[in-house]
């Protein structure tokens, strides 16, 4: 008996220590990632016509990107902050920092696939098109936003809200300063997004409506544009397709009447395991030049490098006033786990013929280039709707784990109607050529338990 219990008493006790034994507290999962990314560039015409060649042509610019990520259970946390600019910029005794939040936000989630996430933070929703973190520039692109959402295996709906202010005063109406080169994006902003499908699915669909409030520029006040409309994307077998439609309403910045739209599609196939070729075209609706109701498409705030062409001629928002029709091939090639390749062929035009320079134009027209153009003009000639070509390539190698090095060259060849929309010599063929160095690991990972 004797040689029972003592076992059992020594069981017994080992039980009862391991009760009182606190379980450890979970401290979440930590992780600190960062980004170094060089840019050197060579421009004769990124962005708009250039007619010269000198050193100033080249430039250089940096991306420097630490994030801290922070993991429990049902809360997350996101802090990332990036110092860019050009080299040399700054001097190399630097005494005043011009290090900026790039993303700063909380997650907080409730079960049943709910959660709410505030603070400074990336929106991106299907291609891009409308919102989109716009990687490709050095500052990348992020919203001060209340975010609400919902999702399982098949949807997602998400509402997103913004507001900003130029300062903590009641009777500040504008939110951002008239005499600045660059305005912020909207005063006020309301998205509701919806997603139904999943990845594995063939077929899947979105619809995204937008309210956009701006500061009126004739008295204070702030107008409101909605942007609605859809995203599809259907893909069997080696065939893929993607259709976009929007259609925008309200009023602009200057009280004008807004009743714009915009189209887009590609057609592919992915022609064997290492190449895909793509059909598209782009439409944006436009304006006539004159006076009355605004239908010039507005691309709000997209990854604009994406499409239309990589020189950015047309990106960023700044659609020529008559509206533009993008149609494009492009091909990518996939030659190697390291080593991949694309190229695009773009044939660009405006939506609207160019009428209102011939129907007055001492009244539009000051720059001398474009002036001299207009002294070409005799009583029968009109302006083509075309713009001209452009032709993108550019070329990846990852010689190691989180180590990219990219290079690209692009060619554009203007017609005479660019010349007249963006000034220089239409005859100059426009190049741009660049090559990135882009390193971009995550340093330290960890899961953290007290014992």
């Amino acid at each position: 008996m004797k040689k029972i219990i003592i076992p059992i008493l020594a069981a017994l006790a080992m039980t009862g220590n391991a009760q009182e034994t606190p379980t450890a507290p979970d401290y979440g999962e930590f992780t600190v990632d960062a980004q170094v990314r060089a840019l050197g560039e060579f421009r004769t015409g990124l962005g708009s016509p250039s007619e010269e060649i000198s050193p100033s042509n080249f430039f250089a610019n940096d991306r420097v990107r630490l994030s801290f990520g922070w993991e429990r259970k049902n809360i997350s946390l996101k802090i990332s902050a990036q110092h860019t600019g050009h080299w040399q910029d700054a001097a190399h005794k630097y005494l005043s920092g011009n290090i900026a939040l790039h993303e700063a936000w909380a997650k907080m989630t409730f079960g049943k696939g709910f959660f709410a996430q505030v603070g400074r933070q990336e929106l991106s929703f299907d291609d891009e098109r409308l919102f989109g973190t716009h990687d490709w520039a050095p500052t990348g692109r992020a919203h001060d936003a209340l975010r609400l959402g919902w999702s399982n295996e098949r949807h997602q709906l998400q509402a997103i809200a913004s507001f900003n202010q130029t300062a903590d005063v009641v009777d500040d109406i504008n939110y951002y300063d008239p005499s600045a080169t660059e305005r912020k994006l909207y005063k006020n902003m309301q998205t509701l997004w919806y997603h139904l499908g999943s990845p594995w699915q063939a077929f899947q669909i979105s619809f995204l409506f937008t309210n956009q409030g701006v500061s009126s520029e004739n008295g204070g006040g702030t107008n409101f544009m909605q942007t609605f409309g859809t995203y599809m994307d259907y893909s069997v077998r080696k065939f893929f397709l993607d259709l976009s439609l929007y259609y925008q309403t309200g009023k602009d910045r200057m009280d004008t009447d807004v009743r714009a739209f915009m189209m887009g599609a590609d057609m592919g196939w992915h022609l064997s395991p290492k190449w895909t070729l793509t059909f598209g075209d782009d439409y944006m609706s436009g304006s006539d030049g004159m006076p009355g109701t605004n239908r010039t498409f507005n691309l709000l705030y997209g990854s604009h490098h994406n499409f239309l062409g990589s020189m950015d001629y047309f990106g960023f928002g700044a659609l020529p006033t008559y509206g533009l029709n993008d149609l494009h091939v492009q091909t990518a090639a996939k030659f190697s786990p390291k080593v991949d390749m694309n190229m695009g062929v773009h044939w660009f035009a405006t939506a609207r013929r160019i009428n209102d320079y011939l129907k007055d134009p001492t009244e539009h027209i000051t720059d001398p280039l474009k002036i001299r153009l207009m002294d070409q003009y005799n009583g029968q000639h009109r302006f083509s709707q075309s713009l001209g070509g452009e032709i993108d390539i550019d070329v990846a190698y990852r010689p190691w784990k989180d180590v990219t090095l990219r290079a690209g060259y692009s060619m554009m060849v203007a017609s005479e109607s660019m010349q007249l929309l963006k000034g220089a010599d239409a005859a100059t063929i426009h190049n741009w050529g660049w090559l990135s160095f882009d390193i971009n690991p995550t340093v330290f990972s960890t899961r953290h338990r007290r014992q």
